[in-house]
């Protein structure tokens, strides 16, 4: 009696608050191209959708594939479009390891033998940026292009979410208390260039992905493995030989666009596109211009 007593009284305080249960999330989140695959221990959430040529498309932090839908919905009339919901976030959820050295490339390269993938182009958007650029130096012989939108890889300074779950104790403390959605909403309004830009839909996806079980944690462990390292390793860039795009958004509040001249003095050959009016995701904000950009880069 007492132990049932003491566990039901501790019981917010030693578990997640605001947790919502995967197979409620994958209820609600799931699209009829949504597949599972287990790669390095997680069953990994992604979607596939159309024929030809494999573009892999790498979300950042705290985001999810669907961040990619408007993208997915152009570009998969020309090539297979496989959006991953990447370890440690999404309906993936955590990577047993958290995050080490050469975690996310070594997973890309576990997850294309998985899916007989040999060769394809990737996209990578700030976090995922930093996945692909990382990957392709890697693994140069399994990527044909690069596309990197607002990529992380040179030292920037995080918005204060970030930070907060960098410190210690910090993720143990988000996974406490149940962030509010209307505070969730004015974080992800400083991703756009345009905040009237940003849907309720896509605010309530941000929410439901934050608050899948152990995701807050997970975000908490990337957050402290980049904070180790003081950033990430930006010497892979020097090792790109392939074509490469860098978009960016002039009005990125996160990464700020004169990383795009830190970009273009490791990777001299690569295109930029520049967005005036955009923030820190451009495939998300301005989806119609950015992908009809790539469509362009990929198929010249």
């Amino acid at each position: 009696m007492l132990t049932s007593l003491w566990k039901k009284s501790t019981a917010p305080v030693f578990g997640e608050i605001g947790a919502i249960p995967l197979n409620e999330l994958q209820r609600r989140r799931h699209y009829p191209e949504s597949r599972y695959i287990s790669v390095q221990g997680m069953n990994v959430h992604y979607r596939d959708v159309g024929e030809g040529p494999v573009l892999i498309c790498l979300h950042g932090i705290f985001a999810s594939l669907h961040t990619w839908d408007a993208w997915t919905q152009t570009l998969s009339k020309h090539f297979r479009v496989i959006s991953i919901d990447n370890p440690n976030f999404g309906l993936t959820g955590a990577h047993p390891e958290g995050l080490r050295k050469h975690l996310y490339s070594d997973f890309l390269n576990d997850f294309t033998n998985a899916m007989g993938i040999d060769r394809c182009y990737m996209a990578g958007n700030s976090l995922g940026g930093w996945m692909t650029f990382e990957f392709a130096a890697r693994f140069p012989e399994k990527v044909e292009k690069l596309i990197l939108l607002d990529s992380a890889g040179f030292f920037f300074i995080p918005p204060p979410i970030l930070i907060s779950m960098a410190m210690p104790f910090g993720s143990w403390f988000a996974s406490r208390f149940k962030m509010p959605r209307s505070v969730l909403k004015a974080v992800i309004k400083t991703t756009y260039g345009d905040p009237s830009r940003l849907s309720d839909e896509m605010v309530d996806v941000y929410h439901d992905m934050l608050l899948r079980e152990g995701n807050r944690d997970a975000a908490g462990r990337v957050m402290r493995f980049i904070r180790n390292k003081v950033g990430f390793d930006h010497s892979y860039l020097k090792q790109i030989k392939q074509p490469t795009l860098i978009m960016w958004g002039r009005k990125d509040g996160w990464i700020p666009v004169s990383h795009v001249e830190k970009f273009n003095a490791a990777v001299p050959h690569a295109e930029v596109c520049i967005y005036e009016d955009c923030g820190h995701m451009p495939m998300e904000e301005i989806p119609q211009r950015s992908a009809a950009d790539a469509l362009r880069f990929l198929q010249s």
